[in-house]
């Protein structure tokens, strides 16, 4: 809530709280001063009727009623009149005359007559309301009696009540016309100022600085309107300096967090080249070892395995066993072969290549039957592929292994993809599937020896570090897109070369 309706509340709850106990006061005073005119009436009334009853010394029930009822019909608010006479002997009379439909009622009991010692008022309430109820002593012929009076305030009651909804209606109407004046008057002198100051305020806090306060509305906010717009000079003047400092900064944290990352990411390329080469460093010890222990037992195996399948009275379940054994002694095999090609030295060999005969190569070597029949394969050889310079072997050994992972990524089945194009003086093979993706943390290490995601006994984690390898001696890299669900794009890219051209990248690379 704003300071002038704080104001206007303010002024206004002070007045009708002013007025209201005025007023309160005055009615009640009012009420008072009623209250006891209609009971001096009451008491008047006695004394009058006494010196009426005192005309006559004999006691006659009837005069008393007519002059009880002549009484009550001569005197107005009064609701009704109660004489009591004490008998000697038997109950005392009691006579009470009220206003009825057709004229005063006179009611006849027996009861005790109660004289009072001296007279007495009090204030009781009845159905029809409040009233004044007074008895006073009196005498009735030569016996004592009581009269007692009962006079109705309910007149003054009602009257009270209009008039607090006079005053009611006025203090609104009056409070309302001090609010209306007020608001008007707060709003010029108070309102309209605060409003611009604000309206300013706004400003600078979107960032219009070049704003000043209006001057002009009093002396006091004409004084407060010039230190604002002193302090907003300063702050234009510190602002200006700030975001200098600030662009100059930014500018060298920029530099320097651009720094930091370049060296952060060969730091971490050179880690993991050195984790790469020390690995297969110890593989090459292990796979010297094991080609020496294991080579010729083998061999031996092998030999003695395939003399017994050529026995022709051999039973049908031996001939299965064998199997097996012929099958896990070429696995075995295998793996010792993978891990000789892992650290022996690759020098590429370059000659003229048709690489769509390669790519075909590629794929009759790696897609067996069951394959064929699950997967739907694509291949595309861009035209003048016919005659470039690769070393073919080791480009077939990066395209087997690559098709070899594709189809082991679609065990439902799915499209294999093996594109050969030109881009940019470099030769592109991709091979493309629609099987299950890679993780992003898979992503990462997929070319760390010995790191697999395929199930234990189904790879040894050395096809992709062989074929990164591979890559490198051929002077190219291996380029992978994935995504989980939606299959992986291997793209093995070399320098390329056409037949009668000469490139120093396709001569015989060191040992890698």
């Amino acid at each position: 809530m704003s300071l002038s309706y704080k104001l206007i509340g303010f002024f206004a709850a002070i007045l009708t709280a002013t007025t209201g106990v005025e007023a309160f006061v005055g009615l009640r005073l009012a009420e008072r001063q009623v209250e006891d005119e209609i009971r001096a009436r009451a008491l008047e009334s006695g004394p009058e009727f006494n010196e009426e009853l005192g005309r006559s010394s004999t006691f006659d029930r009837k005069t008393i009623e007519d002059k009880l009822a002549s009484f009550l019909r001569t005197h107005s608010g009064f609701n009704a009149v109660e004489l009591a006479r004490v008998e000697h002997p038997g109950p005392d009379l009691i006579l009470r005359v009220t206003p009825g439909p057709n004229g005063p009622q006179v009611e006849r009991t027996d009861g005790e007559a109660s004289i009072p010692k001296q007279t007495t008022a009090t204030l009781e309430d009845g159905p029809d309301g409040r009233f004044w109820s007074v008895s006073q002593r009196i005498k009735v012929g030569r016996d004592p009696g009581r009269l007692t009076v009962e006079a109705s305030l309910a007149e003054a009651d009602a009257l009270n009540a209009k008039e607090s909804k006079v005053f009611g209606v006025v203090a609104i109407g009056g409070a309302l016309l001090i609010m209306l004046a007020g608001a008007i008057l707060v709003s010029w002198l108070i309102g309209r100022p605060i409003a611009r100051m604000t309206q300013t305020m706004s400003q600078v806090e979107r960032g219009q600085l070049q704003v000043e306060a209006p001057l002009g509305a009093s002396k006091e906010f004409d004084h407060l309107a010039r230190g604002f717009n002193t302090m907003l000079t300063r702050i234009r003047g510190f602002n200006q300096e700030l975001t200098t400092r600030i662009e100059e900064a930014t500018a060298a944290l920029a530099k320097k967090n651009h720094d930091l990352a370049e060296l952060n990411d060969l730091l971490v390329a050179a880690r993991r080249d050195l984790t790469a080469k020390e690995r297969l460093a110890a593989l090459g010890q292990l796979a010297g070892t094991i080609a020496h222990e294991l080579g010729n037992p083998l061999n031996s195996i092998s030999g003695h395995v395939q003399l017994l399948e050529r026995s022709p009275d051999l039973p049908d379940d031996v001939r299965d066993d064998l199997e097996l054994i012929s099958s896990e002694v070429r696995r075995m095999t295998d793996v010792i072969r993978r891990f000789l090609d892992s650290t022996r030295g690759l020098r590429p060999a370059p000659e003229q290549v048709d690489l769509s005969s390669l790519v075909s190569e590629a794929l009759d070597m790696s897609l067996s039957a069951e394959a064929r029949e699950r997967l739907t394969v694509k291949k595309r050889v861009s035209p003048g592929l016919d005659a470039v310079i690769t070393d073919p072997s080791l480009v077939r050994h990066v395209l087997t292994n690559l098709i070899a992972n594709a189809v082991d990524a679609m065990p439902r089945g799915g499209e294999l993809d093996l594109t050969a194009v030109t881009r940019d003086d470099e030769l592109c093979l991709s091979v493309r599937d629609t099987g299950t993706g890679i993780s992003a943390e898979d992503r990462r290490r997929i070319f760390e020896p010995f790191y697999t995601t395929k199930a234990r006994g189904k790879g040894t984690g050395l096809g992709l570090a062989i074929c990164r390898e591979i890559a490198r001696a051929l002077k190219g890299r291996i380029d992978v897109e994935t995504e989980v669900g939606r299959g992986s794009t291997f793209t093995l890219a070399v320098p390329l070369q056409r037949a009668g051209e000469a490139s120093p990248q396709l001569l015989p690379a060191e040992a890698t």
